[in-house]
C-alpha cells in the first residue's frame, strides 16, 4: 500500500505552512505509512477542493482529521492505539480548539494583517502558479473572499485587538495544559502532538511579527515541543 499525499510546497522553514498539511504528513511519518508527496500547483482536486488530501487504493480522500481517523481505524491504530477513551476525548477537544478557533486567528494573521500581506501574497502566487498579470487580479480577489469568510465565521467581526486576544488565550490554554510534559499523553507522541506542533510552528516560524507570535514565543514549553517533534519527524528541517 502506498499513499499519495497532495499538499502545498514547504514554506517559512516549515515542512508546510498549512498546519493541516504538516499535521497529516507528520502523522504518516509517525505511523510508518509508506507514502509519496505531490506538491500542488493550482486549485486542489480533492472532493472538498481543499488540501491536504490523499489517494489511497485509487480513491481520493480529503480532510486531515478524516484521513487520520480512517488510517487509524483501518491499520491498527498505529499512533493513538494506547490512549484511553478519556484521553481520546481530551485529545479531540484540544485539537478542535486549534483547528476550529485558533486556526481562524492564524488566517487573520496571514490574510488580513497588513504586516503579513506581502509574504502571503508572494506565497499564494507561488502555489497557484499564476502569470503575473493574472495574479495581480486574482490574489486580491482571494484576499477579499477570505475577509468575507472570516466575517461569516465570526472572528472577522471583532476589532484587531480582540482577535489577537482570542488567539493568545488559546495558546495560553495549550501552554498551561502541556506544562512540563514531553508529549501530550505519555512517553510517545500521539496525533495531538502532531497537531500541536503544526499549529505552534505555523505561528512562531512566521517571518513577520504580530501579537500572537510574540505571545506564543513566551511559552518555551510549546516552542520546545514544536522543535522536538520537528527534529524527530522532519530532521531535514532542523539545524
Amino acid at each position: 500500500m502506498t499513499i499519495t499525499l497532495y499538499q502545498y510546497k514547504p514554506h517559512m522553514g516549515l515542512p508546510n505552512a498549512s498546519p493541516f498539511c504538516m499535521k497529516l504528513e507528520m502523522y504518516l511519518r509517525m505511523g510508518g505509512f509508506e507514502h509519496k508527496v505531490v506538491a500542488l500547483k493550482g486549485r486542489p482536486a480533492s472532493p472538498t477542493r481543499k488540501a491536504p488530501y490523499i489517494r489511497l487504493d485509487g480513491k481520493l480522500m480529503a480532510d486531515s482529521g478524516i484521513i487520520i481517523d480512517h488510517l487509524e481505524r483501518g491499520f491498527g491504530h498505529r499512533v493513538d492505539g494506547k490512549l484511553t477513551l478519556a484521553q481520546r476525548a481530551e485529545s479531540l477537544a484540544l485539537q478542535r480548539m486549534m483547528e476550529e478557533h485558533l486556526y481562524w486567528v492564524m488566517v487573520y494573521a496571514r490574510w488580513v494583517d497588513v504586516d503579513a500581506w506581502a509574504e502571503t501574497d508572494a506565497y499564494i502566487r507561488m502555489i497557484l502558479g499564476l502569470p503575473g498579470p493574472v495574479a495581480v487580479v486574482a490574489v486580491p480577489m482571494l484576499r477579499r473572499a477570505m475577509r468575507r469568510t472570516l466575517h461569516a465565521q465570526g472572528i472577522g467581526r471583532h476589532d484587531p485587538d480582540t482577535i489577537w486576544q482570542l488567539g493568545i488565550a488559546d495558546v495560553a490554554a495549550l501552554g498551561h495544559w502541556l506544562g512540563t510534559r514531553t508529549y501530550g499523553f505519555g512517553d510517545e507522541p500521539t496525533v495531538f502532538d502532531a497537531c500541536l506542533a503544526s499549529f505552534i510552528g505555523g505561528i512562531v516560524r512566521q517571518p513577520w511579527s504580530n501579537p500572537l507570535r510574540v505571545a506564543t514565543a513566551k511559552y518555551g514549553n510549546l516552542v520546545a515541543h514544536f522543535e522536538r517533534m520537528t527534529a524527530r519527524y522532519f530532521p531535514e528541517f532542523t539545524g
